[in-house]
């Protein structure tokens, strides 16, 4: 079983807490360049680079402090790691999201392993200026911690030169500029994976790839259910319609545990909201305030046939409010016991920068 990352053995909390230089020097550090080619017979490309003395050095504290940035403080003066699951739709600021590739979760477990093969045979014909990110290998008490940092190549343009100076002479740089460090965006440590940025983790593990096939296997789970007896026209235009840009993570994000539950209980469902419709108040003042407890769940009735008990899709619809009910984002307060939905953080559709 792995450790926590918050345990004091974990080698990412080792590293976090170390402040002699004398503990530094004893970690080992490998560099390297890496470039990402989908369409190539080999997925990755790596290209291992050798650190000075002193570069080697700087780089370790660089990543130190970055891995510190990482830590939230508490009361007590500690620091510790905030992590949460890596989730398809939401980001938290200020906390990891944790991933386990193992060979269950398929597509990014292959990503990982060509990744990894990547940097053991690295090639030595890589150009510099062709990588996209660069990976720094720390080995801890005898475990491989690995640290992505996004790149962008550092390249002479025709209105600019880059120069050295010695000696009261200039002298044309004629090898590309590599500029090291920067903000971690992802670290792996055996199957877990603890990414800062999702945007860089899902570039570089093409993780587009994952949540599609996740999303058209959860519509194929969706559609083939008893209470989706709608035409077979109807059920390609939701698929379709799911399909798009703005739902696609929203599917994709659907567990298994949810599709049981919504297979189990989907009679129930409508047997309760039957009785929350025919409750509706006579009295103007009390049907305002009914209507508000009940606010997220008006919506589904223009989507449910509550007497055959299944699902239907007009023409012209959108599939958003079913996707809040499969996906069970209606929840109800414990305090007021008025009903509101999830989608309370930054949603991953509408990132500017997402691309699936």
């Amino acid at each position: 079983m792995s450790l926590a990352i918050n345990d004091p053995k974990h080698p990412l909390t080792k590293i976090s807490r170390l402040s002699a230089p004398e503990e530094l020097r004893e970690i080992n550090v490998a560099f390297s360049l890496v470039r990402k080619q989908k369409e190539a017979d080999r997925y990755y490309r790596a290209k291992s680079l050798s650190l000075s003395e002193s570069l080697s050095a700087w780089l370790k504290q660089q990543i130190l402090r970055e891995t510190r940035a990482l830590q939230i403080a508490e009361s007590d003066g500690t620091r510790r790691f905030a992590v949460g699951d890596y989730h398809l739709e939401v980001q938290k600021h200020d906390r990891l999201a944790r991933l386990a590739l193992d060979e269950t979760i398929g597509i990014p477990y292959e990503r990982k392993k060509r990744l990894l093969q990547a940097l053991a045979h690295p090639d030595s014909l890589l150009e510099t200026k062709n990588t996209e990110f660069q990976v720094v290998q720390l080995e801890v008490d005898g475990h491989r911690l690995y640290f992505f940092f996004y790149r962008i190549p550092k390249q002479s343009a025709s209105r600019k030169k880059w120069a050295f100076g010695s000696s009261n002479e200039l002298t044309e740089a004629s090898e590309e500029l590599i500029e090291l460090g920067g903000k971690i965006e992802f670290i792996l440590f055996e199957n877990e994976l603890y990414i800062s940025r999702l945007q860089s983790f899902e570039y570089v593990f093409d993780y587009r790839d994952h949540i599609v096939q996740a999303r058209d296997r959860n519509l194929d789970t969706l559609t083939n259910m008893p209470f989706f007896a709608i035409a077979a026209a109807d059920k390609e235009r939701f698929k379709h319609d799911c399909a798009a840009f703005f739902h696609t993570r929203t599917v994709a994000q659907i567990g298994e545990e949810q599709m049981d539950a919504l297979e189990q209980n989907f009679k129930e469902r409508c047997s309760e909201l039957r009785m929350i419709r025919n409750g509706i108040p006579t009295r103007a003042d009390r049907e305002s305030e009914y209507r508000q407890v009940y606010a997220p769940l008006w919506e589904l009735y223009d989507f449910l046939d509550l007497d055959k008990e299944q699902v239907i899709y007009p023409e012209g619809s959108r599939p958003t409010v079913l996707l809040r009910f499969f996906g069970n984002k209606i929840v109800q307060s414990f305090l007021t016991k008025e009903f509101g939905l999830t989608d309370s953080i930054e949603s991953a559709e509408q990132r500017a920068d997402t691309d699936v």
